[in-house]
């Protein structure tokens, strides 16, 4: 008797990590809605450092680094041999449309709203005042009519997480020691929390016991060192700039994380981390709400100012961060995931 051939399903992301990140709602719809499919996930290189940890795919390619314009054929050696039998992309435009359709798939989901519509065979509709960003991406499965409400989730395999703590040991981790993650950089340059606030904050947390694991990208490493060397010794691992797989299973080993409106903080949601979110200039809402993560945001009228934000607070006092102290987030923080008593002799 002949075996069943295996159905392909095939999702398609681009973006930033975040955008990555709130893809995995749907890759968990999708997986419930084809159980037994191969679910093949296709992003540039960091997002598929992202992906190779979601429990929902197979199998995950990559296109090359975020930053290049990859061509459709490109793509399509990255999959490899093999069509696929349903494509899905949140990716608006006609280029990934094409995609979708070179990849042999008959049954091809995206977005409508624009030209790349006419090579869709289902379109999810576009709501453009919608706020959660990972509700959207569900709208792709509920085109194909399947059901929603996937939790968005990230799994870093024992080997990995075992390769993580071998390489912060190498960096003067202490095993005995709580490690609470602080992203130092990120996206916007009004996201950001104020330099001289992570120090302080990173001098409380050492005076607690903790040790400090900094995460960012390339961009971030000069504010690292600064921090680093402002620091009591022994109290900072730096990873800033590593390659987004391992800050990932690094990540996965903290006690808790603060973090900011960026993907690799969301990402350390995902991965179910204790995870503070300090918001300035955008929108809480644009995130669904989990037991472990909390949000610390300032009550001023002028926020969220969002995009019109992105660059320079248009009110010019960036209160939204700076008001954020270090003591209100360390409050926050031993009241999501306790820390030890701070040291006498301070």
């Amino acid at each position: 008797m002949e075996r069943p051939i295996r159905q392909r399903v095939l999702v398609f992301l681009k973006g930033g990590i975040g955008d990555v990140v709130f893809s995995l709602p749907l890759l968990g719809d999708l997986r419930a809605g084809f159980p037994d499919a191969e679910l093949v996930g296709l992003s540039h290189d960091q997002g598929a450092d992202v992906l190779r940890y979601a429990p929902a795919l197979d199998t995950v390619r990559a296109t090359g680094p975020m930053s290049a314009r990859g061509t459709v054929r490109e793509a399509l050696a990255a999959l490899g041999p093999g069509r696929f039998d349903v494509a899905l992309t949140p990716v608006r435009s006609w280029r990934a449309a094409w995609l979708l359709l070179r990849s042999g798939a008959r049954v091809r989901v995206g977005f409508g709203g624009g030209p790349e519509r006419l090579l869709l065979t289902h379109a999810a509709p576009v709501r453009p005042f919608e706020v959660v960003f990972s509700r959207r991406f569900e709208r792709l499965a509920a085109a194909l009519g399947l059901p929603t409400g996937a939790p968005g989730r990230l799994e870093v395999p024992a080997p990995a997480r075992a390769e993580a703590e071998r390489r912060l040991a190498a960096l003067g981790r202490t095993a005995a020691r709580r490690l609470v993650a602080l992203h130092v950089g990120g996206g916007w340059p009004t996201k950001r929390w104020p330099r001289e606030h992570c120090a302080e904050l990173t001098r409380r947390l050492a005076a607690r016991g903790a040790q400090v694991m900094l995460v960012g990208g390339p961009g971030d490493r000069a504010s690292a060192r600064d921090l680093a060397g402002a620091a009591p010794p022994g109290a900072v691992v730096d990873r800033t700039g590593a390659a987004v797989a391992d800050t990932l299973a690094e990540l996965s080993l903290a006690s808790a994380a603060v973090g900011i409106d960026s993907g690799l903080s969301h990402a350390g949601v995902a991965l179910g981390v204790p995870t503070l979110l300090l918001f300035g200039p955008n929108d809480p809402a644009s995130i669904s709400p989990v037991a472990h993560a909390r949000l610390v945001t300032q009550p001023l009228s002028c926020r969220p100012c969002n995009r019109a934000g992105k660059e320079r607070c248009p009110e010019g006092h960036h209160r939204c961060m700076r008001d954020t102290d270090p003591a209100q987030v360390l409050s926050a923080l031993e009241a999501l995931a306790p820390l030890r008593p701070e040291v006498t002799g301070r």
